[in-house]
């Protein structure tokens, strides 16, 4: 580095300024800082901005964040993201050095993070809060690009219980964590913290002074942290049981604590105890509002129990809460799919790019609408470009695969997966999709073993692949061993009532109906929208002769959609088994009004044939 430039940064540090009359050796006296361009401060403080690599036990990348030099060889970053981390790497001007968690303030949400032996690059830092309307920089990886530097103003200094935040309009993005905020003489004035923006191009950053007392805050609150640790060891190990009763005493004990909602959240969902689980996601909700993550769980809780309604409801006000934030626009879309509302969840998918343009989850969302409304050609070319942006990703390969068989061309998607990268082509993912492909192409033995080698690499979604193997038995229609498939994805995932539906229609033609009226009660009663369930419900009970009870249930199911043809034809069936003639030419003549064609050909099955035997 240029000696002037090492000068420059420490006068500046020490409130003086470095004139150009320095250049023939005269020093200016006290005065205010000097206000450096956009680039000057980018290459003054970028080389103390590490992009900050997480990963975990199998040495995977997790997430990508930002982290800030402090002095030699010492980091700060956000927690948030480190918890479980086996391995911490950070870049520096394009070289790699391991780093340690050396340790956490989690109330404030930094941690130290220790590089033996890296000198300091001498960054300065300010610890006095810079002045509302001052110009300031945010230097970090925003969007996982690498170090980039944006510009805005100091907002101004807002008070919250772990002390007070620069609120400032500099632009950030996702992968910004850990970053720093910079005043215009190039010196370090904040830790920016993503997670905390509650408005359009305003966001937060912890005051660098923070960074003096993360380890003695952090030794403070030893105990707290050991209990953490422990649970985080126990969710890691996936010892549920042992975590949920810790997790118990600690909500008894300090029942407005997150972290300890948070972990309950993950015991629940690994005991597949719902109601807990939305229970949690409630708790958090409650406690930390302001928070978008602890809502968007909440929204997934509440789709994932059939409460739709509810979760749209709440998805709508944390876009309105959180506007700035692209996942939350994500999260609306995917409900409004789930509750059919395609136009307006294409708006929210198309908002949510508008904010990220590399968040793959909402153009998968644009496929998948793509996909709804038979426009493949669309759906394909989506997933074409994405897998050509990211070539080593296996996501979008998938994606591809699975809209080349929504368009029927199956031997098409199972190519695709032959070009997979290697490391991925023996995956569980691979032989899932592959079982889907070999499914439509009329193999269902072959789709049977590609699900069962799906499952023996431990697939992320096993209720999936049963399922998988449920629907290709069925097709075999050997019903002992799909029903005991459907059975297996019900385990697999309780909360998923497709499974449990499916397992409802086996039981039926498998010879089992008893069995499946309890399941199709059970689904009408808890999920009374669904025409489906009532129209199977309908359906049980007239292959059981229970005539009159069928049909109301298949009343109410043709009143949810009146374009179910079998179901009017099971009606007329009902209604003239139990010798209602006037009901059978009435439910007749409400049918043609619908399907002229499909009422003539219900005339001939079920009214002809008992007016022949009137006569």
């Amino acid at each position: 580095m240029p000696l002037s430039l090492r000068l420059s940064r420490y006068l500046a540090a020490k409130g003086w300024v470095l004139g150009m009359c320095c250049l023939s050796g005269t020093l200016l006296g006290p005065a205010a800082a000097q206000a450096l361009s956009p680039q000057q401060v980018f290459n003054l403080v970028s080389p103390a901005v590490a992009v900050l690599e997480v990963a975990g036990g199998e040495g995977q990348p997790t997430v990508a964040l930002s982290a800030t030099e402090i002095g030699a060889g010492r980091f700060v970053s956000v927690c948030e993201g480190l918890d479980g981390a086996s391995v911490l790497n950070l870049k520096l001007g394009g070289q790699v050095h391991a780093g340690r968690l050396a340790a956490r303030d989690r109330e404030r949400n930094l941690c130290l993070v220790v590089v033996e032996g890296l000198p300091s690059s001498g960054v300065a830092l300010r610890r006095s809060l810079p002045a509302t309307g001052s110009r300031v920089f945010a230097l970090s990886n925003a969007l996982g690009l690498g170090v980039g530097i944006s510009e805005g103003v100091v907002a101004g200094v807002r008070r919250y219980p772990a002390g007070n935040l620069i609120q400032f309009t500099a632009p950030i993005s996702p992968g910004s964590e850990g970053g720093a905020l910079v005043d215009e003489s190039g010196a370090v004035v904040g830790i920016i913290d993503y997670r905390r923006r509650d408005g359009q191009n305003v966001n937060f950053a912890a005051a660098i002074s923070w960074s003096d007392e993360i380890e003695a805050r952090a030794a403070a609150a030893a105990a707290a942290l050991q209990r953490y640790d422990a649970a985080a060891l126990l969710m890691k190990q996936g010892k549920w049981q042992e975590l949920d009763a810790q997790v118990t005493e600690w909500i008894r004990r300090e029942p407005g604590s997150t972290d300890a909602w948070r972990f309950r959240v993950a015991a629940a969902h690994g005991l597949k105890q719902a109601e807990r689980e939305l229970e949690a996601w409630t708790a958090l909700r409650r406690i930390a509002p302001e928070r978008a993550e602890w809502g968007i769980g909440l929204v997934s809780a509440l789709l994932a129990g059939g409460r739709r309604d509810e979760a749209l409801a709440l998805a709508g006000t944390l876009a309105t809460e959180h506007r700035e934030l692209a996942v939350v626009h994500l999260v609306l879309g995917r409900v409004r799919t789930a509750a059919r509302l395609n136009k307006e969840a294409e708006a929210a998918y198309r908002t949510a790019i508008e904010l990220d343009p590399w968040l793959i989850e909402a153009y998968r969302g644009l496929a998948e609408l793509a996909q709804l409304r038979g426009d493949h050609a669309t759906s394909i070319s989506i997933w074409s470009r994405i897998s050509g942006l990211y070539p080593e990703a296996p996501g979008p390969r998938f994606g591809l695969a699975r809209a080349y068989i929504n368009a029927a061309q199956p031997a098409r998607a199972l190519a695709v997966l032959e070009r997979l990268p290697e490391a991925e082509r023996d995956g569980a993912s691979a032989w899932f999709w592959r079982g889907i492909a070999l499914a439509a192409l009329e193999r269902p033995e072959a789709a049977i073993e590609a699900y069962q080698a799906c499952l023996a690499r431990r697939f992320e979604e096993p209720g999936q692949a049963w399922a998988g193997i449920g629907f290709a038995h069925y097709r075999l229609k050997n019903y002992p061993d799909a029903i005991a498939a459907f059975k297996a994805a019900v385990e697999a995932q309780p909360a998923q009532d497709d499974w449990r539906y499916q397992l409802g229609v086996t039981l039926k033609d498998g010879g089992r109906p008893a069995e499946a009226l309890a399941l199709f009660d059970e689904l009408a009663t808890r999920v009374p929208g669904e025409a489906r369930n009532w129209r199977q419900k309908g359906f049980t009970l007239s292959i059981l002769a229970r005539h009159q009870e069928a049909l109301p249930a298949l009343e109410r199911s043709l009143q949810l959609d009146p374009a179910q043809l079998k179901v009017w034809g099971a009606l007329l069936e009902a209604q003239q088994a139990l010798g209602q003639r006037d009901a059978a030419r009435n439910t007749y003549d409400r049918m043609r009004a619908i399907d002229g064609k499909a009422a003539e050909e219900a005339y001939l099955n079920y009214l002809s044939p008992y007016e022949e035997v009137a006569r």
